[in-house]
């Protein structure tokens, strides 16, 4: 029986019953209130970030976790890195950009199953070309001056992705036929062009991002088990960079004649 002011007899009568009571309207969502996300991303459209784009099926924000300052320790929360993040970073959304965004994060699902990016516990391996190295640089935190980050084009349009504390390692790649070679032909064209200080039309460059667009679009609404190869590569040694090394011509110098 219901007693004045709304509370139920037995729950009025046992302070232990109070006591739950409390506990669950303190635990309860309120109604009409989302539950907050630690530093939340901002995926809304806008003039560089078409609808299309924002909308997409998979293009999640990853989340990951930093330290809070030059000299500190981990934080003890967690943000949202987007694609509209990588877009305003790096100037442009485009196909390049967009891959990156989603072979990294194929990556990310197998390094972390948890769901949050440790970036400082990344290195990687890279193409030399603007969307991957900064894609890459952005979403992992790995750096060439900091011997995280090498160079190296023999991965292709790819990465190679190590967890430093286990050494565990992955590279992704697009599958076969993912890239469309009438892109790749009209690129081939275009830079061609310009590298012999050739002019290139409008509409050489219109049709070019029409493509691009197409692409970034699949890339965004398809799963990723169809676009992508990702592969283990046990007992992978990272190695920063070539262009330093050790002398080989004096290690004998010692040597008994």
């Amino acid at each position: 029986m219901a007693l004045p002011g709304g509370l139920p007899a037995m729950i009025r009568q046992k302070p232990c019953c109070r006591i739950v009571l409390v506990l669950s309207l303190l635990t309860s969502p309120i109604p009409g209130c989302a539950a907050s996300r630690d530093g939340p991303t901002d995926n809304t459209p806008d003039w560089f970030y078409p609808v299309w784009a924002a909308q997409a099926m998979y293009n999640q924000a990853i989340r990951v976790r930093d330290t809070d300052s030059a000299l500190g320790r981990y934080s003890l929360k967690t943000k949202e890195i987007g694609l509209k993040d990588l877009a305003r970073m790096h100037g442009h959304l485009c196909d390049g950009l967009v891959i990156a965004f989603v072979e990294i994060k194929a990556v990310f699902e197998r390094l972390f199953p948890e769901g949050v990016v440790d970036r400082t516990d990344l290195r990687a391996v890279s193409k030399n070309g603007p969307c991957w190295v900064d894609a890459v640089s952005w979403m992992t935190g790995a750096r060439i001056n900091f011997q995280t980050l090498r160079i190296d084009n023999s991965v292709g349009d790819g990465f190679i992705i190590q967890k430093i504390s286990t050494g565990e390692t992955y590279q992704v790649s697009l599958k076969p036929g993912v890239f469309p070679a009438k892109q790749a032909d009209l690129e081939a064209r275009i830079r061609a062009a310009r590298a012999e200080g050739k002019p290139v039309t409008a509409t050489e460059i219109a049709e070019l991002e029409r493509q691009a667009d197409r692409l970034s679009q699949k890339m965004l609404t398809t799963p990723p088990s169809i676009l992508l190869d990702v592969r283990p590569l046990p007992n992978y040694r990272f190695v920063p960079m070539d262009l330093l090394g050790t002398r080989g011509d004096i290690v004998n110098k010692n040597m008994p004649r």
